[in-house]
């Protein structure tokens, strides 16, 4: 177990600060544990990993404060995503002749660069805001979703020599805190030779190892960088925190099979704020969507989620009559992923489901609130899951969902919702029908639900973990478990 007396926890928060779009989950987790630390341990300091050095560097409270606020992005031009093996087709042009080569192939992202580090750097306001109404014709398409905010505010378009400050001098009782996407935006072979040089102590979140067990729904190079961090980053942390037993028993049946050390674990499930009554805040549903006479799937679309089981249980739906008798629709949130794209066709133009199975991308917080509060109920047919917080967040607004039996799922659903097989189509069709046409089908669960159901707040969550890792006494006095409860039953 990690000890010391008043150690200083360094988050890295890398990922945070390459993200403009509407958090995902393991962003969103990044983003919650370190405003808990910033709020609650003195010693916690925000760092960023810079791939042109490869050495971490701290990052200033106010500057940290904008990214996790989502009023500021990093500018990634130029850099590589130092988790990735491998050449660019940028990396064949001679250093000395890149510069000239960006503004011929990319003009308008070097003007609008360069125009936002004088904004940024500018003495006075009405120099900046001079400058702001010179970059505003320049801001369109891709650099609009970078640089401005889904309210129409201006967000900050930060290079990163303007982000961090000096580089981290590690101290022995250093506790480095990786909660992000590490595999992409970190070297772990340069943070492993930095811990020989200085031990400081590791503290890593692993949310699920998927791509290593399930490689063919990922591109082959995301597997490569993934498999890569994993081997050097098992064997160097002083203290992992998985979010399910699953997952816990995954990594270590995994590393017995590679050979690599693994130290100690703690299960530290993830955290959910949507409360009971959850409000609509005044949001609309999105047109043709009724409440109570839809069911709802969030999540980004690829392979794994199983969005095609769906569409097939769907299909068998209409040609029976269902959705028409009923007025009942099916709804995917999410943004299109990889491997999807003649899926994201189908499900666009094929004239059987017009109307009926709705597909919504970029949802900003409060519409998708309104949808979770509407749906009749909820569905999640992912084949593996580290975790499965939509799941979670339908049952915090006493919504029952149809699940699968892929990794955790079941784990954190419980005696809360029915797990089928993510390959059954017989039993995903036979369900969802009597959900449809049937309320009293689904009564159960949500019965069960409102009377039993509990879990963790983000800040619990947080404060788990920070006790998990060794830097906040444990409330109950006892040492952080390494079989801690999964859905807070």
């Amino acid at each position: 177990m990690i000890a010391a007396a008043t150690p200083r926890i360094l988050l890295d928060l890398s990922w945070t600060m390459r993200w403009a779009g509407p958090p995902v989950g393991i962003l969103r987790v990044e983003r919650e544990l370190a405003r808990f630390a910033f709020a609650h341990l003195p010693s916690a300091r925000a760092v960023f990993f810079d791939p042109v050095t490869a050495i971490y560097r701290l990052v200033e409270p106010a500057t940290a404060a904008a990214f996790l606020a989502g009023d500021a992005v990093l500018d990634t031009l130029g850099l590589r995503d130092p988790g990735r093996a491998g050449r660019r087709k940028s990396d064949r042009i001679p250093p000395a002749l890149r510069p000239a080569a960006r503004w011929l192939l990319q003009s308008r992202h070097i003007a609008l660069q360069t125009l936002e580090r004088r904004r940024l750097t500018a003495a006075d306001a009405t120099v900046a805001d001079r400058i702001a109404r010179l970059q505003a014709p320049l801001i369109r398409g891709k650099h609009r979703a970078l640089m401005v905010k889904p309210d129409g505010q201006r967000r900050a378009f930060v290079p990163p020599d303007l982000v961090a400050a000096e580089p981290v001098a590690f101290r022995p009782d250093d506790i480095l805190v990786c909660a992000g996407a590490g595999w992409s935006h970190t070297d772990i072979a340069a943070v492993a030779a930095q811990k020989r040089a200085t031990p400081f102590h590791l503290a890593l979140l692993c949310y699920d190892i998927i791509p290593i067990l399930f490689p063919q729904f990922y591109k082959p190079h995301d597997v490569a960088s993934f498999v890569r961090y994993f081997e050097g980053a098992f064997p160097i942390a002083d203290r992992l925190v998985v979010n399910s037993h699953r997952v816990e028993q995954d990594v270590r049946d995994w590393c017995t099979a590679r050979g690599l050390a693994l130290g100690s674990t703690a299960v530290v499930p993830l955290g959910a704020d949507i409360p009971a009554t959850a409000p609509m805040t005044g949001a609309a549903l999105p047109h043709g969507l009724e409440a109570g006479h839809y069911a709802l799937f969030v999540s980004t679309i690829e392979p794994r989620k199983n969005h095609r089981l769906l569409r097939d249980v769907w299909l068998r739906l209409l040609a029976e009559g269902v959705p028409q008798a009923t007025g009942f629709k099916l709804v995917f949130v999410g943004r299109p992923g990889w491997m999807v794209d003649d899926l994201v066709t189908d499900l666009d133009t094929d004239p059987r489901l017009a109307g009926t199975l709705l597909r919504l991308d970029r949802v900003d917080d409060v519409t998708l609130r309104a949808l979770q509060s509407g749906a009749a109920f909820g569905l999640y047919p992912s084949r593996y899951e580290g975790y499965g917080l939509p799941l979670v967040e339908s049952f915090h607004l006493g919504k029952a969902v149809i699940a699968a039996t892929g990794g955790s799922l079941p784990e954190v659903a419980g005696p809360f919702s029915p797990c089928l097989d993510p390959d059954d189509v017989d039993a995903w069709t036979d369900t969802l029908r009597a959900w449809i046409t049937d309320p009293a089908a689904r009564a159960p669960y949500e019965e069960r639900i409102r009377r039993d159901f509990r879990h963790p707040t983000w800040s619990e969550a947080a404060a788990r973990f920070f006790t998990a890792v060794g830097v906040m006494p444990d409330p109950a006095g006892a040492a952080p478990s390494s079989r801690a409860a999964v859905g807070g039953r």
